[in-house]
């Protein structure tokens, strides 16, 4: 008799489940985003860049098989096609394609059929008939809602550009970091099509020629997602903490949170899990205060702070960060969070305008925005004139690094552009590298002004007392 506790019946189970891996597949809330990245306009490459066995590979081969066979699911967000496709899967080596991307699509050499793309979809295996035994060379994959075929190869980054010239494709997945050279012609592979590059990595290799250009130039059409252990919702918090503490010490950052080895030292070497939070309810007690750096050609970005003074403790609860747009479309977006919210800003934005002719700031202060009455400084020193203590830029950074070793700097675990800057802000020879650090700056003005920060008035309309004006050096007479 087959019973759920016979072991013929397990198997049974087992076997039937190995074959519905697409089927049973549901993504992490990580893993959305990373599927909705793909599917924003313009995009031309997605990189995951991520700590070690998060399901980077995993998801990437997901979205492989959802594409190559058009079984969208309902909860679909990410990029979609309206037919079969022409793609790529590639790994450093043969051998590492073979045992990682190739097992997860079509799985084991013995078990074709059981990996994510449904072996009832697979209409044809090519094996490779040189070098590595049981590589595939090709697959062959029915696409479901037409009829047609999609079809993939399987490559590595030791062919050389050589082999990876030539074809026409809608898609490429690159599992490891993809040398500088390989990944110029795999873009040049998916022009006519418009196609898409995706590519899954740890990066070990700290700021290489790749990781650059995801994380520092980030030219238009590509986009990065960061995941670290946090992420990956089939560990347990107990599980994250042993394999943190298994990784050496000069590995951690990159193995356990997706962050590369940087030149001479991440700015702010803290761990991630150290200083975010989940999004809290802020009191209305608790004074809050915007800081804004200004951009054009790099972004403007402001960073909203709350002040537990109890504890001293500071949160960011939002952020904000776009370029190449004026100050009447940062004004709306600034005054959406709270326009009784003070913002402070930096030096430079008392400069004027080259557009406009107008001083930034004012700008601003014509749009509404409750901007401060003077430029950032540190606090003065005691018994000295408010606006005297300076603008040093490291004194701010050490304020932000004390406040992270103490636990009093906290940031909501949503906020993924301040995170990505966070992961990315180093120095080289000992000197900070002043690229993508718009939302670091925000926060470090932010804090330089914190003693101006203010809470809402609940009723503005109450007649004040006889006599009464208040009154706060950073913004001027209030009441």
């Amino acid at each position: 008799m087959i019973t759920e506790d016979n072991p013929q019946f397990r198997a049974e189970v087992e076997k039937a489940l190995a074959r519905r891996k697409l089927d049973l597949f549901r993504a992490y809330p990580k893993q959305q985003d990373v599927f909705a990245a793909t599917a924003k306009p313009g995009i031309r490459e997605v990189g995951v860049v991520a700590a070690n066995q998060v399901g980077k590979s995993y998801l990437a081969c997901a979205f492989t098989a959802i594409i190559t066979t058009g079984q969208y699911p309902s909860w679909w967000v990410g990029r979609r096609w309206d037919g079969p496709i022409e793609g790529w899967v590639a790994g450093t080596t043969s051998q590492t394609t073979r045992d990682t991307v190739q097992k997860l699509l079509l799985g084991n050499p013995n078990e074709l059929g059981t990996g994510l793309i449904p072996g009832r979809s697979i209409v044809d295996i090519k094996k490779s008939p040189h070098g590595v035994p049981d590589s595939i060379e090709t697959v062959t994959i029915r696409h479901e809602p037409t009829g047609r075929y999609s079809r993939l190869a399987f490559k590595s980054f030791d062919q050389g550009v050589d082999r990876w010239s030539g074809a026409t494709l809608d898609y490429i997945h690159a599992d490891e970091e993809i040398p500088e050279d390989v990944h110029s012609e795999a873009l040049t592979r998916l022009n006519v099509r418009s196609g898409l590059l995706l590519m899954t990595f740890t990066p070990l290799k700290g700021l290489s020629a790749v990781v650059t250009r995801l994380t520092q130039t980030r030219p238009e059409g590509s986009i990065v997602v960061n995941m670290g252990i946090a992420d990956a919702e089939h560990y347990t918090a107990e599980q994250r903490r042993i394999i943190i503490a298994g990784y050496p010490e000069h590995e951690r950052d990159a193995r356990a949170y997706g962050r590369p080895v940087l030149g001479s030292g991440a700015v702010f070497p803290i761990p991630e899990e150290w200083i975010v939070e989940s999004p809290i309810e802020i009191p209305a007690w608790w004074p809050r205060i915007c800081g804004l750096d200004i951009g054009w050609d790099h972004p403007t970005a402001a960073v909203w702070i709350a002040w537990d003074k109890d504890s001293d403790i500071v949160h960011i609860y939002d952020t904000y960060r776009v370029k190449e747009q004026t100050a009447v479309v940062h004004a709306a977006a600034i005054k959406a969070r709270g326009p009784w919210i003070p913002v402070a800003f930096p030096f430079d934005a008392l400069s004027h305008d080259k557009g406009a002719g107008k001083i930034i700031a004012a700008q601003y202060r014509e749009q509404g925005v409750r901007m401060m009455k003077e430029h950032a400084t540190h606090p003065p020193e005691q018994g000295k004139k408010e606006g005297t203590g300076g603008v040093s830029t490291e004194a701010g950074i050490l304020e932000m690094l004390m406040r992270f070793q103490t636990g009093r700097l906290k940031v909501a675990f949503h906020l993924a552009d301040w995170l990505g800057e966070y992961r990315n802000y180093y120095r080289k020879d000992g000197l900070l590298i002043k690229k993508n650090d718009d939302l670091m700056s925000a926060t470090r003005i932010s804090l330089m002004m914190l003693r101006h920060a203010t809470i809402k008035v609940v009723r503005p309309d109450l007649p004040p007392m006889p006599g009464y004006r208040a009154s706060d050096s950073g913004l001027g007479t209030l009441g």
